[in-house]
């Protein structure tokens, strides 16, 4: 019965481990990486968050938006992760 229980622990944490980067690198939803997700937040091209999120992911080296970010740390180096 030990035995069992703790193989069982053993599948489970080696499922965790393993799912555990896949979670950790996905989109949360929240960021912008293209034109088309900016044209989705409030705004115009010229004013507000989506001119903000324009003016990001347009730079020459690859950035993305997080709106919900405190002012001044929205626009991030696009690193491959969220």
């Amino acid at each position: 019965m030990r035995t069992r229980t703790i193989g069982f622990l053993g599948i489970a944490l080696a499922g965790l481990l393993c799912g555990a980067p896949r979670v950790r690198a996905h989109s949360t939803g929240h960021e912008s990486r293209t034109v088309a997700e900016c044209e989705r937040l409030p705004g115009t091209q010229m004013a507000g968050e989506r001119a903000q999120c324009l003016r990001c992911v347009q730079r020459p080296v690859k950035h993305h938006y997080h709106p919900d970010y405190p002012a001044g740390e929205r626009c991030r180096p696009d690193n491959g992760k969220p």
